[in-house]
């Protein structure tokens, strides 16, 4: 399987503290790989410095094109979504406003096709696309944020920690939704995630981020089984 990323001697901060140090992985065509991590590992930093909002050194490159010295911007027309973390929605917009924010930079006639795509994989948002999306619930808020990230059609999408705050059954359903998601539209995938039990029910492949560095890599199911893992992350 090809990549659609990869990541090489990644490292990136914040002025003079350095959070991340020579982190390296790469995601395949229509994976989903998941980084776990304790609160302060770099997970968010991580994704921060891939979508250009912050400096970084090595190497990221996307489809064949190194990202590091493009700004945010351009990596995302290069085909780069993000997802922030806390949900990222324009409350005062519509869902329709918010979902065609996403779609802005795509060819007008190509809109309603991706508009279209949208509701279809989130269904439930297709009732409240008039409603402000500071009225959703918290689920329907991550489900917007994503929708709105796959509006642009983006080649891989990074997703930051998208169950925080959720009650458990809306953290299943939403990852179920992510998974499909990925299987219909074939959209990789780099999730950052605290609930490792939950990613790790969608994942190809995954990390193990500490103090900055990755001490484990391997697929879902290997890390799922990791006693390492397990006492770590899964609380068994």
């Amino acid at each position: 399987m090809s990549p659609v990323l990869e990541v090489r001697g990644l490292t990136a901060g914040y002025g003079s503290l350095t959070v991340l140090r020579d982190v390296g992985l790469t995601v395949g065509e229509g994976e989903i790989v998941v980084v776990l991590g304790a609160n302060g590992a770099g997970k968010t930093t991580t994704l921060r410095a891939l979508s250009g909002l912050i400096p970084a050194q090595g190497s990221v490159v996307l489809s064949g094109t190194e990202l590091l010295g493009r700004k945010a911007d351009a990596r995302a027309r290069l085909g780069l979504g993000h997802a922030p973390e806390g949900r990222g929605t324009f409350t005062d917009l519509t869902v329709d406003e918010n979902l065609r924010m996403g779609g802005l930079r795509l060819p007008r006639n190509e809109l309603p096709a991706a508009l279209d795509q949208a509701y279809g994989l989130f269904p439930q948002l297709t009732p409240l696309r008039d409603r402000a999306a500071g009225r959703l619930s918290g689920g329907e808020q991550q489900m917007l944020t994503v929708a709105r990230a796959l509006m642009a059609r983006p080649r891989l999408l990074l997703l930051d920690e998208p169950s925080m705050g959720l009650a458990p059954q809306i953290t299943a359903n939403l990852f179920a939704e992510l998974r499909r998601v990925n299987a219909e539209s074939g959209t990789a995938m780099l999730l950052v995630e605290q609930n490792a039990a939950a990613a790790l029910t969608i994942a190809h492949h995954g990390h193990v981020l500490e103090s900055g560095h990755i001490v484990l890599s391997g697929t879902g199911s290997q890390l799922a089984g990791n006693p390492s893992v397990r006492r770590a992350y899964l609380g068994v």
